[in-house]
């Protein structure tokens, strides 16, 4: 639970408490006195008769204008909830897990960055299905408002990895920048899959045998392949 809605909760709490003991003082009832405090939160009126009641009570006035207060604490918290749970909620994300749920033969890559898009517009090109999946939403859903099939999680957790459905996966590729998470990643992978197949970033070449120990088929070092394309590039000119 977050600081904020613990002290809104306590706050809630409190007034609910003091409404209830100004209430006690007028209506000499604990029962009377707790459920007038309780409607007096909801914004709801005291249902007995006038005779237990007196309107012109300074304890009952106070009771009243604490119950109130806590009225708006309660609704201000409610509709935080509400708007929470709501931010939380995308048909576009919901769509996508439909789609990605039918989906064979397809290539998983994690996470949504420039070489992952790189890939992923190349698979496009022919004709193979893919699924993004990065932990920040934001990329997500912009991943799919750009025409990709995306996925909000963790790649290294093997629910998220079934979500993508990686039973039917062609292959798997981890493209992180550290390779301690490509490891975490391929190492999930071959628990929930030991035969799929994993191509996966590195960073570091003494980090190679850590990959290939976790499950990696096939590792590629981005920066060794753009070093040879400009070498090519130079020579190709003398």
């Amino acid at each position: 639970m977050k600081l904020v809605e613990y002290v809104s909760i306590m706050l809630i709490l409190s007034l609910f408490a003091l409404s209830s003991l100004l209430a006690l003082f007028a209506l000499h009832n604990p029962a009377y006195a707790l459920i007038f405090g309780f409607v007096n939160i909801l914004g709801a009126t005291f249902p007995p008769t006038k005779t237990l009641i007196d309107a012109h009570n300074p304890f009952v006035l106070l009771s009243i204008l604490f119950g109130i207060i806590g009225n708006i604490a309660l609704t201000i918290f409610l509709a935080s909830l509400l708007y929470g749970f709501l931010s939380n909620i995308s048909l576009e994300e919901f769509w996508a897990k439909q789609q990605i749920k039918s989906l064979k033969d397809h290539v998983i890559i994690s996470p949504i960055n420039g070489l992952s898009l790189e890939f992923a517009s190349l698979l496009k090109k022919n004709g193979i299905k893919y699924v993004l999946i990065d932990t920040n939403r934001a990329k997500v859903r912009e991943a799919i408002r750009s025409g990709h099939l995306a996925l909000w999680g963790d790649a290294a957790q093997q629910n998220v990895l079934k979500l993508a459905n990686l039973n039917g996966a062609l292959a798997l590729l981890p493209l992180y920048d550290y390779d301690i998470k490509n490891v975490f990643v391929t190492t999930a992978a071959k628990s929930a899959n030991p035969q799929c197949r994993i191509i996966s970033r590195i960073g570091r070449i003494e980090d190679i045998p850590k990959l290939e120990n976790a499950g990696a088929r096939r590792i590629i070092l981005p920066e060794a392949a753009v070093g040879k394309e400009i070498a090519d590039f130079i020579i190709s000119k003398y």
